[in-house]
Order: C-alpha cells, then sequence, then structure tokens
C-alpha cells in the first residue's frame, strides 16, 4: 500500500492531546491540524504541537480556518479579515507543516448568488495572494471541494478548474475530499479530473464516509462509497490520504478498513 494516511478530527473543540500522541501507534503517519478552536496553534498549544513535530515522525499538515471564514466574499471588509486569518494560520504553524494548507474557496452570499463571477473573481484573488504568501514558506496551497449545499463554491470539478486556472501559480492543487463529491455525484469525475484539465491536479485528499447526501464524516467503509474503485483511481497518487472523522477510533477503523481494501 503506497497510501501514506493521516488523520484529522473534524470537531475543533475537543483538545488533540488527548489523542495525538496515539496516532502513530494506531499506525498513521500524519496529523492534519485544523487551524481553529482548540487547535489553533498559537499560545501554549504552538509549543505542543512543536513538542508533536519534534518527538514523533508525523508529517503535518494544516487545514486553514473555516469558520465564518468566506475568501469569496464581496465584502472587501470581510474577504480582507478572512485572507488575514488565514494567513494568520499559515504563519503560526508553517515551520511545523511539511507541504500542504488547505483552503475552502468560500461561498456565495445572499448579495454574491447575484454575481457570481464577482465571487469567483474574489476566490481567485484571495488564494493568488494566499498562494503568494505561503511561496514563502515552500508551502502549497490545496483547495477543496465542497459538499451538496447550494450556496457553496467549488462542488464541481469545472468550478475548482476555473479557480486553479485563474490563480496561475505553481504551488496551487485541489485537495479532493472524496465524501464531499459523493454528496454532489460528482466523484467520477474528479477521480478523472486530469481528463478534462491535465494542467490541474490533485495534491492532497481528504476521506470519510456517507450515504450521497450529507457530509457524515462517518468511517471510511460505513457509507455508500465504493473505496476499491477509489483506490484502483488514485493508485498513482503519492500525497497525504487524511481520514476526517470525529474520533480516533473512527480513524482507526477507517485505517483497518483501508488496509483491508490492500490485502
Amino acid at each position: 500500500m503506497n497510501l501514506k494516511i493521516s488523520f484529522s478530527l473534524v470537531d475543533a473543540r475537543v483538545n488533540p492531546l488527548k489523542w495525538v500522541y496515539q496516532l502513530e501507534d494506531a499506525g498513521f503517519q500524519g496529523w492534519e491540524i485544523v487551524g481553529e478552536g482548540l487547535q489553533c496553534v498559537e499560545g501554549e498549544f504552538k509549543e505542543r504541537v512543536r513538542e508533536v513535530y519534534q518527538t514523533t515522525n508525523l508529517i503535518l499538515s494544516l487545514h486553514a480556518p473555516l469558520s465564518d471564514i468566506n475568501i469569496a466574499s464581496v465584502n472587501e471588509r470581510i474577504w480582507a479579515e478572512s485572507i488575514r486569518q488565514i494567513k494568520e494560520s499559515i504563519e503560526n504553524a508553517h515551520e511545523f507543516v511539511e507541504d500542504i494548507c488547505v483552503v475552502h474557496p468560500g461561498f456565495l452570499s445572499p448579495l454574491s448568488m447575484h454575481m457570481p463571477d464577482r465571487a469567483f473573481d474574489k476566490a481567485i484573488a484571495g488564494l493568488t495572494e494566499l498562494c503568494d504568501f505561503a511561496a514563502q514558506y515552500e508551502l502549497r496551497i490545496a483547495v477543496e471541494n465542497l459538499t451538496s449545499a447550494n450556496m457553496l463554491m467549488g462542488r464541481y470539478p469545472d468550478e475548482l478548474i476555473r479557480i486553479v486556472r485563474g490563480v496561475n501559480r505553481d504551488n496551487i492543487g485541489i485537495c479532493l475530499d472524496i465524501a464531499h463529491a459523493n454528496t454532489t455525484k460528482t466523484l467520477d469525475e474528479f477521480l478523472d479530473i486530469n481528463a478534462e484539465a491535465d494542467d490541474v491536479s490533485i495534491i492532497h485528499m481528504h476521506a470519510s464516509d456517507n450515504y450521497g447526501t450529507d457530509d457524515l464524516h462517518l468511517p471510511v467503509g460505513k457509507g455508500n462509497i465504493d473505496w476499491h474503485k477509489v483506490f484502483t483511481a488514485i493508485e498513482a497518487y503519492r500525497g497525504l490520504f487524511v481520514t476526517e472523522v470525529y474520533s480516533l477510533d473512527a480513524g482507526i477503523e477507517s485505517l483497518e478498513y483501508i488496509r483491508s481494501c490492500y490485502k
């Protein structure tokens, strides 16, 4: 099995110090920090992250803050604050992060839904600024496909292709969230995205399961996603494969299922 399997706890209200030192023994190779709540890399917690970085072999990636953040906002002050907070998150965590910072492409507001092109322009401008900032730390930005909720951007391959091409930087690519793509019925299209855009790459992956409607963050193998097809399609992928679930037990269950698929 060539996948480098990482773990992320989607509930940022839980202190990672309760479980992070169990990840290697469980068989995980990485930890994706969610840059908000109790996982926000600042103050005393930053020193604890430093200890994890120095005393384990875990590969760390960063998910930029997402709550109330909208890099596609047409409200200039909201847009600027969203960019500022993501930059701050990168600045605080960059020394521990090997390669990837995941960023959400934003969402449409009651105003911008009437001017979606303007929202796309703002997302592209924001990601361009973030890519240039991340490049200082030799990091790449992975812009994530989102769920089927109507107001979200980046739900479909053509939207993310448009954004990535608009940014036109060497350090940007797609974070394919397999579970999100299952809710939009676009998983096959995302897995074959290079057939439509050979200049746009999947550089990071998120994995959980659901039944094709709600984003449940179930353990891998507990929904209706055809994982055997997924693993066949991503055979050449060499980035991190991050299980995004609600508990370490669910992560271990996911890891065991993934391993069973490769027997």
